[in-house]
């Protein structure tokens, strides 16, 4: 009978931190949770905003008195601030990041997000959009939504070919707060982005609202989409050699 000598400890380590290929994950949005600046920020580092009509703001916040609308709102999830999109009069904003990443493997978004939506007539979608003049007829428009983009597309459209993954598009979330002032609680959101970030490529996270109707507030807080990106091909190539070594080792054992 061949007996088969061990593999010396040593070398097995070494085969088996080749032969192991870690998961990895990547953070790829940038201060989500607003914490890398102060108080009334509306250029706020990592993120981009856009704002038209009569009165509306995009800032970071930490009271719970916004300054546009004068409404109450919970504060931050966590932390000292918090994204705000505050809309005092028809208006529409828009807080949004783009990011870049290689091929993925798996990818998940997270964040907390409340809604206040002041209209007496409640959530209002209108086919135009984020248009809050409704292409001129300013018909009923109150509602927030959050997608993802395709990079490049503008930042309040709403066509199909631009929109990769629609991920919220409502109104008030928690207690109703219509016609009244109540500040509703934060709410968490979850949503698996691996078949949308397969490729790789260059996206946008955009947060928006658009009211015609009311006051209305959107507030966002500790955002994350965490990836864990498709290994190189040198790596599966290490891995070859990993198990090529430690199987040359074992047959010299074998022989011997």
């Amino acid at each position: 009978m061949i007996k088969i000598k061990k593999i010396p400890a040593a070398l097995m380590l070494v085969g088996l931190s080749v032969v192991s290929l870690p998961s990895v994950s990547a953070e790829l949005i940038q201060n989500g949770g607003f914490e890398t600046q102060g108080a009334d920020v509306y250029s706020i580092n990592s993120w981009n905003t856009a704002e038209d009509g009569i009165l509306g703001s995009v800032l970071v916040e930490n009271d719970t008195v916004t300054d546009a609308s004068g409404r109450n709102t919970v504060g931050a999830a966590s932390g000292n601030y918090y994204g705000l999109l505050d809309s005092a009069a028809p208006s529409n904003q828009a807080l949004y990041q783009t990011f870049s990443t290689g091929a993925v493997s798996a990818a998940t978004l997270t964040f907390q997000m409340f809604v206040n939506n002041q209209s007496t007539n409640g959530t209002q979608i209108n086919a135009s959009g984020l248009d809050y003049t409704t292409g001129g007829s300013f018909d009923s428009n109150q509602h927030v939504r959050v997608d993802l983009l395709s990079a490049g597309a503008n930042v309040f459209s709403t066509n199909s070919a631009d929109i990769l993954q629609s991920l919220y598009l409502g109104g008030s979330n928690g207690n109703s707060v219509i016609g009244g002032d109540i500040a509703n609680p934060y709410l968490s959101y979850s949503f698996n982005l691996s078949n949308t970030l397969a490729a790789g490529g260059s996206y946008t996270l955009r947060f928006s609202s658009v009211t015609n109707e009311g006051q209305m507030q959107l507030g966002i807080d500790n955002v994350s989409l965490s990836v864990t990106p498709v290994p190189e091909p040198d790596t599966y190539a290490m891995l070859l050699s990993g198990l090529g070594l430690m199987g040359f080792v074992a047959r010299r054992r074998t022989k011997a």
